[in-house]
């Protein structure tokens, strides 16, 4: 059985490796450190999830959320933060994303798993895209 894909944007990198551990084996585990980097995997490697920090240098979440939803808005798109301001929820919500807003401290596997069951029960409904769809040439 062919395993989901999931992308995991953070740019802390011991975030990444925590939630690396976690996944991996049960999914196709990919790491973006920046919001351009991530661009480009989304383009080249269309995940069939993925897991973003809303905060980081250069490419905001929020930002790349945009290009991502212009390329293929049927892949679920879980927004992380450890900053709880009401205005960056707000941006995200009105983007039809759920944001995290309690950050990677305590639970984080918890919610981690909740939101891969979601994940898992959201890509058995369709068929990803694998094609770029000009996405690369969007920065």
């Amino acid at each position: 059985m062919e395993l989901k894909r999931l992308l995991l944007v953070d740019d802390d990198p011991d975030m990444l490796d925590v939630l690396r551990e976690h996944f991996e084996g049960r999914y196709e585990v990919m790491t973006a450190t920046s919001g351009a980097d991530a661009v480009d995997r989304f383009a080249s490697q269309r995940p069939d999830a993925v897991f973003l920090d809303i905060t980081m240098p250069g490419l905001s979440g929020v930002d790349v959320l945009k290009l991502f939803k212009q390329s293929d808005a049927r892949v679920p798109v879980i927004m992380v933060t450890a900053n709880a301001e009401i205005a960056i929820a707000e941006d995200c919500l009105t983007k039809a994303v759920q944001p995290d807003l309690h950050g990677p401290h305590g639970g984080v596997r918890d919610r981690a798993d909740a939101a891969a069951t979601q994940v898992r029960d959201h890509a058995s409904s369709f068929e990803p895209s694998h094609e770029a769809h000009g996405l690369a040439h969007r920065r």
